[in-house]
């Protein structure tokens, strides 16, 4: 435009101000800046309103608020933009105090604070500005049901959702990720058959969510439904999707379909790599996962942290000592991505799995984080295998975990464990009530079995399956049948 020697009018810079946004180019935003100040639209409103969503985007929200001070006669739309960049970096005692001196507002403005409470989980405040607004619409009642569904109570979530006048996809979106979110992978399946019976068409998002729910689950029927309409509906698929349909397939059993996935994905994201690395590591084949993990600057991909993630956890199945220590080392120096805690308590782990011990408490105490409660489980889960600690030591592990505050009942029950393979049966009481009494409690054993693309979940000792008295009595009658040839 500018070598045809074309003029930029008002409606030119928001949509240019917009694409650096995306892009996040910082630099020819602030150029494009200047050209309005030459140009005079100093005093334009819509493009003010563009700089200050730019300024905000990118990261900058000083320079938002020097442009909305600037601004004389200020309208509506600049209010809510700079309120939503005020909200968009947590700064809430900002755009409370902005709100607060409109002159007057609008839905949108009621809008873009109550988004922002429920984004960081100000429920109480959102329920208030909720309460206050003269008129709703469905993004007030869809960022209440976000809010719930991330932060609060699930079921009052639903309670919300239920109450939407008109529900839109996003509606459908907000429940269905926070139940997923949430771990509540079998009511997930369920919202998502009740949408498809409202014919309302997914989202990216909510397929994502099945996706994952079908993942933890092992619902490879409603996995592969989903994957049907992605090929039905979609011409190809983006990195979030392939790495989604990966990460079904391998957690599902299904390797070979996981492997089509991904190599017929093109082109290929980090993501979809990531996947792959880790459905090969879980399944046992980490020379595999390790080949396609050195393959990725080959093919001009740099892996992240997440990538750097799967390929320790395929050493760690495979024992691979050395290879884990080299990915460690090079995660900085050759791929740019800094190693962080999890990443020392991936190879923590592979170090105790191995019985190195000695290197495994030499990395705790010279990695530049502090231990958590995951680091000393990853110590204790290998005393436990290889019976080589010193109880005392253990001990000292426990006593750790439970300053950190530790809610995961593994460590425990691995501490448990060896107080057992010592016969110390009151040790064994008292740390079990010890749990208790701080709150950890161990998860129930859970079967999950998906009949007729329909998944049902078996917690132990638990009897509210509506075919309850029908699986007990078939159980029993099996129980007698095994016992009775067994005597014979």
């Amino acid at each position: 435009m500018k070598r045809e020697k074309s003029t930029a009018d008002r409606y030119t810079f928001p949509l240019v101000l917009k694409a650096c946004t995306l892009l996040q180019s910082k630099d020819t935003g602030k150029v494009l800046h200047g050209c309005t100040l030459k140009l005079g639209f100093s005093f334009d409103l819509f493009v003010q309103s563009g700089l200050i969503r730019f300024y905000a985007e990118c990261g900058f929200i000083d320079c938002s608020r020097r442009v909305f001070d600037e601004i004389l006669e200020r309208d509506i739309v600049i209010w809510n933009t700079m309120i939503g960049g005020y909200m968009k970096h947590g700064l809430i005692s900002e755009a409370i105090k902005l709100f607060n001196e409109m002159p007057a507002k609008n839905i949108g403005s009621f809008n873009t604070m109550l988004s922002g409470y429920a984004k960081f989980g100000e429920l109480e405040n959102a329920k208030k500005v909720f309460d206050q607004m003269p008129e709703r619409d469905v993004i007030s009642w869809n960022s209440m049901v976000m809010g719930h569904a991330k932060y609060g109570s699930l079921d009052v979530a639903r309670e919300i959702f239920d109450q939407i006048p008109r529900r839109n996809v996003s509606s459908w979106a907000n429940l269905i990720s926070g139940l997923a979110q949430r771990s509540e992978f079998v009511k997930a399946l369920e919202t998502f058959v009740e949408m498809q019976r409202d014919t309302v068409r997914p989202n990216q998002a909510i397929l994502v969510s099945i996706l994952s729910s079908c993942a933890h689950l092992g619902a490879l029927d409603q996995g592969i439904w989903v994957h049907a309409y992605l090929e039905k509906c979609m011409t190809s698929l983006d990195d979030i999707l392939c790495a989604s349909l990966v990460d079904m397939y391998s957690k599902c059993g299904f390797l070979e379909a996981a492997n089509i996935v991904f190599n017929k994905t093109n082109p290929k994201g980090v993501c979809g790599w990531t996947a792959m690395i880790l459905g090969l590591a879980i399944h046992g084949q980490s020379d595999d996962a390790l080949r396609l993990f050195d393959k990725m600057p080959e093919v001009g991909m740099r892996p992240n942290g997440r990538t750097c993630l799967a390929a320790l956890s395929a050493c760690v199945h495979a024992g691979f000592v050395d290879k884990g220590h080299e990915i460690l080392d090079t995660m900085h120096r050759v791929h740019n991505v800094r190693p962080e805690l999890e990443h020392y308590t991936c190879v923590i782990d592979l170090l105790s799995r191995a019985n190195l011990f000695d290197e495994a408490q030499e990395l705790v105490r010279t990695m530049p984080f502090k231990p958590d409660a995951f680091v000393w489980g990853a110590l204790l889960s290998g005393f436990r295998i290889h019976r080589s600690s010193t109880v005392s030591l253990s001990e000292d592990m426990g006593r750790e975990m439970l300053r950190l505050g530790a809610k995961d009942s593994g460590p425990f029950v691995s501490l448990s464990n060896i107080y057992a393979s010592c016969e110390r049966w009151e040790d064994v009481t008292r740390l079990r009530t010890l749990m208790g009494d701080v709150g950890v409690r161990k998860n129930p054993g859970c079967s999950l079995i998906e009949v007729n693309g329909e998944v049902h979940e078996f917690l132990a000792g638990e009897r509210s399956h509506p075919q309850c008295k029908e699986i007990y009595h078939l159980l029993d009658g099996l129980s007698r049948h095994i016992y009775g040839n067994w005597m014979k």
